[in-house]
């Protein structure tokens, strides 16, 4: 009764994460820009170290204070992701050498290394990038949990709506025909919306799990099913059963529950894997339902 207690925040926050990510993380392995997530969340990381910075600097009492205003953080992290969802968009050009995973990468490397230097010298900072990195999505707490609610519920009912928009440019992403009206404004609003899930996702579980939740369970439906639909809900099988494990024995063992859920996602990933090498399974294709 007590695990139940005290899992069950955590557990409802991992559910919330894996409904999304999934979905996202289809759109993201089909696109064939699997580190946009890591990107967008450093991205948001940036944003959100730039605000500590500031806020440590105008309020200097809570110089050795745990955490700091939450609104602050998330308009400089909203205005970076605003920011990069204009950069990949206009930057995924025909005319550009640079294949956009490319153009990605740099931008992760450039906003990792420009938030270590921001964190530095800053009071607390070795703590603050800790947590973003691997969050303390054991002790979430509820009203944390109601807000990534209120997000994946309006970002979800967006993408429910317009599905066969963002359907239809995942399916042209790297072909030269598009297929809808208005691509890049599309294409923006895929950017941010992904980038609006990712800020709050992090805030809660970050950015290391949101990464493994993201890619992990996509990539082992894509491997063993073919539709859309098998694929996420495979994705959001696999997910639930590993992350229930993973804060069960991150409770027992008194473990960090982050790396747990990664740990497990990658070796179901790996059997995944040899399980269709040994079975001599087809490659599944793709099919649009």
């Amino acid at each position: 009764m007590i695990a139940i207690e005290f899992l069950l925040a955590p557990f409802v926050a991992c559910l919330l994460l894996i409904l999304i990510n999934v979905y996202f993380g289809i759109h993201v392995i089909r696109r064939e820009i699997i580190f946009i997530d890591i990107a967008l969340a450093q991205i948001a990381a940036l944003g959100s170290a730039v605000a500590f910075v500031i806020f440590r600097s105008l309020h200097p009492e809570a110089a050795h204070e745990h955490g700091y205003n939450n609104a602050f953080s998330y308009i400089f992290s909203l205005c970076f992701i605003i920011l990069a969802a204009l950069l990949f968009t206009f930057l995924k050009n025909r005319k550009i050498s640079i294949p956009i995973e490319a153009i990605i990468g740099i931008t992760y490397a450039v906003a990792a290394t420009a938030t270590v230097i921001i964190l530095d010298k800053g009071a607390g900072g070795d703590v603050h990038v800790h947590e973003m990195l691997i969050g303390s999505i054991l002790w979430v707490s509820w009203h944390r949990v109601t807000i990534l609610f209120v997000v994946v519920l309006l970002v979800g009912t967006f993408h429910i709506v317009f599905r066969r928009k963002f359907l239809a440019l995942t399916d042209t992403y790297t072909d030269k025909r598009i297929n809808i009206k208005n691509p890049q404004l599309w294409d923006f609003l895929f950017y941010l919306t992904f980038g609006i899930v990712i800020i709050e996702a992090v805030n809660v579980a970050g950015i290391l799990t949101v990464f493994a939740l993201l890619i992990i369970p996509a990539s082992i439906s894509v491997i063993l099913v073919k539709t859309w639909f098998t694929r996420i809900l495979f994705g959001w099988i696999i997910s639930l059963f590993i992350s229930v494990i993973g804060l069960y024995l991150s409770w027992k063992m008194d473990l960090q529950s982050s790396p747990l859920m990664i740990l497990f996602l990658g070796i179901v990933l790996i059997i995944a894997s040899a399980s269709k090498k040994l079975f001599s399974l087809k490659p599944s294709g793709y099919e649009k339902n």
